[in-house]
């Protein structure tokens, strides 16, 4: 009766195991379809230049935004590593023509030692300026985390509510992730060396479900294993064991 109970008991670990594999496949198929949507929008015509007061900005879309920097209203969003090069990224508001609406700008990273402050490096790109790059949703999960720091702001990550709230005009929730452009000159030039950067966007991948959903039915194959080998057969060669020696004549003690 107890061999009963624990082959159950592993039996039904295991299939408890084999629901959370079929839980990350299905997650899997997600990500799938969400990353070929995502691929999809990247790969129309970019909006243009003329066109965002009338096209509206969706996001994954690839935009071609001219406009004035709000330079002096700017995020700086700190504790950033790029390539392995600890950085600040450069978050400045875009002034659309033809609209009072503006559109946050990812215009790249800056180095900085401490991943907080930038010290003396300057990222000015003045004028009217055109910034091609993807459009991406503006997080607005309330941990934008502001703090003051030598006299700057810096935030941890982007937040849609708390940056509006810094600014005296609406914002679009999407902003754009500016790319690199060699036709376009880019900020200031300090020994050498253009900042900012244009980054690029984060990859599109399949995350880690495909490797959780293998580890859970390894998990379960292995509580399946258990209950078979250590439990039924371990009990039956326990008990052929015990009739062997009793044909031999050797008795256990009592």
């Amino acid at each position: 009766m107890r061999r009963i109970v624990l082959f159950s008991l592993a039996v039904a670990f295991a299939a408890l195991c084999c629901g959370l594999g079929v839980w990350q496949l299905r997650r899997l198929a997600a990500r799938r379809a969400a990353n070929r949507e995502i691929s999809a929008a990247r790969a129309l015509p970019p909006v243009g230049p003329d066109l965002p007061g009338r096209t509206p900005l969706l996001p994954n879309r690839r935009a071609i935004l001219p406009g004035d920097l709000d330079e002096r209203r700017e995020f700086v969003l700190r504790d950033r590593v790029i390539s392995g090069v600890p950085a600040v990224i450069i978050v400045t508001p875009l002034r659309l023509p033809g609209t009072d609406t503006a559109v946050l700008v990812n215009r790249g990273y800056v180095p900085a030692l401490d991943a907080v402050d930038p010290g003396a490096a300057t990222w000015s790109e003045p004028g009217e300026r055109t910034f091609r790059g993807v459009l991406l949703p503006v997080p607005d999960r309330g941990d934008g985390g502001p703090l003051v720091h030598n006299g700057r702001e810096t935030w941890r990550s982007l937040d849609l509510a708390a940056m509006r709230a810094r600014l005296p005009y609406p914002v679009a929730p999407l902003y754009l992730f500016a790319e690199a452009d060699s036709s376009e000159g880019v900020a200031h030039t300090i020994r050498g060396t253009v900042y900012p950067f244009r980054a690029e966007p984060t990859p599109l991948d399949e995350g880690p479900h495909l490797m959780y959903a293998v580890q859970w039915f390894g998990i379960a194959a292995a509580a399946l294993a258990f209950g078979v080998i250590f439990v039924l057969r371990g009990g039956t060669g326990k008990s052929v064991n015990s009739q062997r020696s009793t044909v031999n004549g050797n008795h256990p003690a009592t």
